[in-house]
Formats: C-alpha cells, structure tokens, sequence
C-alpha cells in the first residue's frame, strides 16, 4: 500500500520512486495500492483506478478507459483541473486555470475569458537580489573548527517587478527555500546584497528591520504547521495587525473579515481552529494572514505543492487574482513544472544552489537550453496513459553533494543570452 509515496517530491525523485515501484512489481510480481491525488502520477503507474469522493466510489475501470472516457461528473471535473505540461504553449503570459463546475465537470469558463488578465507589469522595482551568497559551516574536531562548509546558495542574483511572478525551480536541496528565507532575513546570507523596495535588507536591525518586513511576506508549504493551533482564525489573521499596532482590536476583526473575504471564506468561519478548515482552505487563511500587513511582495514557498489536483487549482487562481487586483510581486518557490507554466512570468531553474537558467516561461519552457532544465521537463508525468514515460527517459542517480571543503573556492560563472532575457549558464558542470 503506497499512501502518496510522491506528494511533495521533485519531479525526477518522483520519476526514479515510480520506475522503482515498476520494478519491483515485475520482479516480484508484487501488487500495488497507489493511494495519491496526483493524476499524472495515475496516468504513469496504475493499470486500473478507483475515483473515490466523499468516502465513495463514484467510478472505476481501467486507467486508460477512465481517462479517455470519464462518466462521473467528478471524475471529468478532476481531470480537467490536472496542470498539462505544453498547454500554455503559444501563450507568453500567465493564465489561471479553468473554472470548473464540480457538480458537471465541465469548464465554465477559460483563462483567457476571466477578467484582469493577461496583467500588465508595473516598472516599479520590488525586489533585487544581487550575488546571494548562503553557507553554513560545518565544524568537528576537539577546538569546533570549520570541517566543512555546505554551499547552499552560490551568487545567485534576479529581480522581480511589481506585479511579476517568477519561480525558482529545481530538485529538493538545490537552495530555493534557502533564498526565500535569505531575503526575508530568517537566515543570514553569507554575502551578497538584498533591496526591497529600494532598501538594503541586509543592512536593517531592531526595529528598522521589523517594520520593513511589512512588505514582505512568506506562504509557508505545510498550513498545518505554520497555523497556530491554539488560536481562532479571526486571531491569527488580527495578529500581525495587532503586533505592529497597526489597529485596534475591533479594527483588526473587522480587517480579519474582510481578509476572509477576500481569500473566499465565509466571515462566519472565523470563530473557527486551523483543525476545523480543509487543506485547501488552511492555505487561504495563510494567504490572507500574508496580506493582512499590505506587503509589496509574497514569497510562496510550495505553497500548493501537497494540495490536491482541484484545490491547487483553486489556490493558484487564487494568488494570480489577487496579484491581479494588489500588484503584488510574487517569488514562486516549486518543483511543480506543470503549475509553474500556468503562474510564472519568468523562470530561474537552479542546481546545487545556482541559477543555471533564467529568463521568460515561454522561451525557457519552449526552448530550454540547459541540459538539467531540459531533464526537469521530461521528467514531468504526463497525464495520459497512453503515453507513459519508458524507463530509458528517466535520469538515475543523486544530485552530488553540496559539501565543500572549507577553503574550497567556486568556479566563476558565465552566462550567455539566447533569446531575449533568457540566460544559460556556460560550463555549468564546471
């Protein structure tokens, strides 16, 4: 029984962890219940599907059978939220999801239909990172001396515009999260420099730094563990707002009910625990405590990565509404290359803690020039049995080891520019 063995992985762990199960399934012959809310993950592995709903069975059959001929109007409804890699192709700009009616199944209205969109950027500068730069010392011995260090971030530098969303990709430990942490001053950088809004991050202590983190907010992966418990929704979105005695208590409430509203929960739920909303609605409520202090920029560190087909949908139309409405820039932290295609203005595929290619979705997608981008992409699950990926397109072995000796010194790095904006890295494995 595998209980969502993939869910949260990076596309080719979860690639080699699905050529594993196939092997051991001919080796041994052993049978194989895939529990998972990742419908390209189905189209890859199963043979035959349950489609469960409410704690019922609402249709079954073969995978193929059941994909090219779905009859249960939730069955159509989730297959039609699934993110399809290349579906965004021809389309330089971002688009939501489709809106999807649960109780037909069928698509009521299209990206391009919804109103707002395509958005048009802001020239106002939100964000500059320039030579980021995160180790961490590893020490041993009898005096603790340096043993090793861990090059977790390797002078990375990009921005993002007001009302831009750009995603940093790349497999599990690569340092996106440790940038996303880096510039909001959770960790300290090694070297570098970080602006926001014009102002040297790196530079503000005290107060100072309280006050500018105003403008900066993070969505954290798990709700669950981001979301104090102890505390009633209207509480946790009031907090921030009471913290920086930016209103009083009454104001906040009513701050906290029109945050609900805006996120799409109902005014009533704020008397609710974080136990009493679902996954999907958690995320919403972390979105919205992330716009309760007005930031100028949200750093969503997979925020929709163990959500499943119908609410990731959901919470990504979401973020793109309200970037749409607030202008807010947005760094788009994910391994899910599928949802990156639909959000992203620009992308910036990291390895081992450096960007090895960054530039606009279309031509990065459409184009990829470096040889770990274009392993990212094909190791994407296509939702379509008739087109399972064969064992020999899937790429073996680890990533190596960021570990560095301490006087190590990394290569300089050079980039060249093959299409507008769009930058790859030269000698990468250098």
């Amino acid at each position: 029984i595998a209980d969502e063995p993939t869910t949260a992985l990076d596309v080719t762990i979860q690639a080699q962890i699905l050529k594993l199960i196939r092997e051991l399934q001919d080796e041994d012959g052993m049978a194989v219940l895939f529990i998972t809310h990742d419908m390209g993950v189905v189209a890859e592995t199963a043979d035959r599907m349950l489609v469960m709903r409410d704690a019922r069975i609402v249709e079954s059959g073969t995978t193929r059978a059941v994909f090219a001929d779905p009859r249960a109007a939730y069955t159509r409804a989730l297959l039609a939220a699934v993110p399809r890699l290349g579906s965004m192709a021809g389309h330089p700009d971002p688009a939501p999801f489709p809106l999807i009616d649960p109780a037909t199944g069928a698509v009521t209205a299209t990206a391009q239909a919804r109103a707002g969109w395509p958005v048009g950027l802001a020239a106002r500068e939100v964000l500059r990172v320039e030579r980021l730069t995160v180790r961490f010392d590893l020490r041993g011995g009898l005096f603790g001396r340096v043993a090793a260090r861990v090059h977790a971030v390797e002078d990375v530098s990009f921005s993002l515009r007001a009302g831009e969303t750009l995603a940093l990709v790349g497999e599990s430990g690569c340092g996106k999260s440790t940038i996303g942490r880096a510039i909001l001053r959770m960790l300290a950088p090694t070297g570098g420099a970080i602006a926001v809004d014009g102002v040297d991050v790196l530079a503000l202590t005290g107060q100072a730094l309280r006050r500018h983190r105003r403008r900066m907010q993070m969505v954290f992966q798990d709700p669950i563990s981001s979301l104090n418990p102890r505390l009633r929704a209207g509480d946790i979105l009031a907090e921030p707002l009471l913290a920086h005695g930016l209103a009083t208590a009454a104001a906040a409430r009513a701050r906290a009910a029109d945050l609900m509203a805006r996120v799409g929960l109902a005014p009533e739920m704020l008397d609710r625990h974080p136990h009493q909303f679902s996954g999907g609605q958690k995320q919403r409520l972390c979105i919205a405590r992330a716009l309760a202090l007005d930031p100028a920029l949200i750093i969503a560190d997979e925020a929709v990565s163990a959500l499943d087909v119908s609410i990731k949908a959901q919470v990504v139309n979401l973020l793109m509404d309200l970037q749409a409405s607030l202008g807010i820039a947005l760094l788009f932290i994910s391994h899910d290359m599928s949802v990156v295609e639909r959000i992203a203005h620009r992308v910036a595929v990291m390895r081992l803690g450096e960007i090895v290619e960054i530039g606009p979705r279309a031509s990065v997608f459409g184009a990829p020039r470096h040889a770990y981008t274009q392993r990212l992409l094909a190791a994407v699950p296509v939702p379509d049995p008739s087109r399972r990926a064969t064992a020999a397109a899937i790429a073996e072995g680890e990533l190596p080891s960021p570990l560095r000796p301490p006087a190590y010194r990394p290569p300089a790095r050079r980039y060249a520019e093959v299409a507008p904006g769009h930058l790859v890295m030269i000698e990468a494995e250098a």
